[in-house]
């Protein structure tokens, strides 16, 4: 049980998911193609009644620049003899360069992504911190932040449908020698233990944080006031959750010369499990859990990608732990976790 509320940490810590001067080039690579100011300001058009597939298309050779930036805001209280708060904010953001290396006739392209920055600021009950991946850091820095380290500017690959699914995410292997060279005691780690983390890396983290660039979409056609469900099954502490999320087709707009759509999407949890537990003497009762959220979504038709992404989730988790002290008195606390979490993706 004791696991699982670390589990329950470190889930709210991870959805909790500055350049210097360059060339003009360099600086016009870096505007969005929307910004959130034009979303809200796009011109409608009127396409009769016409259905159309929103699908995605990639071209061998072409070279797509997306920014992420993920923000979150988190809050723990702690109900004992006394009331103790703790509060945490932090910004994350990632560069991802991407190329199109191969694409099969049915549309599924292979991709090679590189997160060439990363940039993280945080502050936890008044104590800052900082990151970036392109500043020069001491090595206790680069330990501090190994996670960090470890995916920036080191290649891999992902398989993308017409759809925007992420099939599979491969060449994670160098991620690991990397991390391996920044902590040497990694390197007693057996061949299975190594091909675990591999697997770790890339379905916890990489896999998940690439799918919030190509949002997956419906195969079937759509026109304005279409609606589709996606479920995503996932694990919340002691919890089994169904993730639910409905999209709608709001409008079509222009942006330039093209035609997009502008989708919003809304978050419902579906969940299962346990809400009592005893460990090693210490009773657990935990609360319903509140995982809700929304946003907008701008997908660019004629080209087939994702040019904008707003969407936020906030998470709401609470627990009561009942056992006796060293003077075998009975005691009991409560915890609650709030998290709210945003994610915007910009086509750079």
């Amino acid at each position: 049980m004791k696991s699982k509320l670390v589990g329950i940490a470190l889930f709210l810590l991870l959805i909790v998911l500055g350049i210097g001067c360059g060339t003009k080039d360099e600086k016009q690579s870096n505007k969005p193609a929307v910004s959130s100011e034009e979303l809200n300001n796009l011109k409608s058009v009127d396409l009769s009644g016409q259905k159309v597939y929103l699908k995605y298309k990639f071209e061998k050779g072409e070279k797509l620049r997306y920014k992420l930036i993920t923000v979150t805001s988190s809050q723990q209280t702690i109900k004992a003899d006394s009331l103790m708060k703790s509060t945490g904010d932090q910004t994350l953001t990632y560069f991802f360069d991407i190329e199109v290396i191969e694409v099969d006739p049915d549309n599924t392209a292979e991709l090679s992504l590189n997160i060439s920055q990363v940039i993280f600021d945080g502050q936890v009950n008044g104590q800052k911190m900082h990151y970036d991946s392109k500043a020069n850091v001491s090595k206790e820095e680069k330990l501090k932040y190994v996670e960090f380290e470890t995916v920036s500017n080191t290649p891999f690959r992902a398989r993308v449908n017409q759809k925007g699914e992420i099939l599979e995410v491969t060449r994670i292997d160098k991620m690991v020698d990397k991390m391996m060279t920044l902590q040497p005691e990694m390197q007693k780690m057996t061949a299975d233990q190594k091909a675990s983390l591999i697997k770790n890396i890339g379905e916890g983290e990489l896999k998940p944080r690439t799918q919030l660039l190509f949002r997956e979409l419906t195969s079937n056609e759509v026109g304005k006031d279409s609606t589709w469900q996606k479920s995503t099954p996932a694990n919340l502490g002691v919890f089994t959750l169904e993730n639910i999320i409905n999209y709608k087709v709001n409008d079509f707009v222009t942006v330039g010369v093209d035609k997009a759509a502008k989708l919003s999407a809304a978050l419902s949890v579906k969940w299962s499990g346990n809400k009592k537990g005893t460990d090693s003497g210490m009773n657990y009762l935990f609360d319903d859990p509140k995982v809700t959220g929304g946003g907008t979504i701008l997908f660019n038709i004629d080209k087939g990608k994702v040019i904008r992404g707003e969407t936020t989730t906030n998470i709401e988790m609470g627990v009561q732990i009942e056992g006796k002290d060293s003077l075998n008195k009975m005691r009991k606390t409560f915890r609650k976790d709030i998290s709210i979490n945003k994610n915007i993706v910009e086509l750079m």
